[in-house]
């Protein structure tokens, strides 16, 4: 792209830069139709999946998320403007007051490892939690592939990191060494 005066030229014609900007900025705020239910093919992976789930209203579905660490809560919920679904999973771990820094520390350090989704820690609530988002921009419902992969990056991310949670949370372990503890990996059998 070359730029003169007000103008861009792109593959020959020259534009205004307004208008190349919004050729480049895709309006995640439209206002599409939606045609389908986009929560249908979230509940087909759960069954799939054999997670129990409960529909709670037109925009949400409650589930559970078996980890070797125990069941856990996880929530999709559908919005229309951005059209996204949004998936968190709350860890069945008290975060205490006193660790907000380290666990602050933590969740950075976690984040750094993970290709989908992150954590998240409020400590006004003291609740740590996977979160992942789907934009939905120009379709109506996500893929049944993208919907597995989110609940398989999740689990997966739980079943790991939740033990770093805990060696930090009530073994008073730093945050480097509670992600070293998480990251120690035995093979084969003793």
């Amino acid at each position: 792209m070359l730029v003169a005066d007000d103008s861009v030229v792109s593959g020959g014609v020259a534009i205004s830069i307004l208008e190349a900007k919004n050729r480049m900025t895709p309006d995640l705020y439209s206002d599409i139709a939606v045609d389908s239910d986009p929560l249908e093919v979230i509940e087909s992976s759960l069954e799939t999946a054999g997670w129990p789930h409960e529909r709670d209203e037109q925009t949400s579905i409650q589930c559970v998320v078996p980890t070797r660490w125990g069941d856990m809560g996880g929530l999709f919920v559908w919005r229309d403007n951005p059209q996204a679904v949004h998936f968190s999973l709350t860890l069945d771990i008290k975060a205490r007051p006193d660790k907000a820094s380290s666990l602050s520390e933590l969740v950075l350090m976690i984040n750094e490892r993970l290709w989908l989704g992150h954590f998240d820690f409020w400590p006004d609530e003291g609740v740590i939690l996977y979160r992942h988002t789907i934009p939905l921009a120009g379709r109506d419902e996500p893929t049944e592939g993208e919907v597995g992969a989110v609940m398989s990056a999740a689990a997966e991310a739980a079943e790991k990191f939740i033990p770093a949670f805990n060696f930090l949370i009530w073994a008073g372990k730093t945050p480097k060494e509670s992600m070293e503890g998480a990251m120690f990996e035995t093979h084969g059998e003793a």
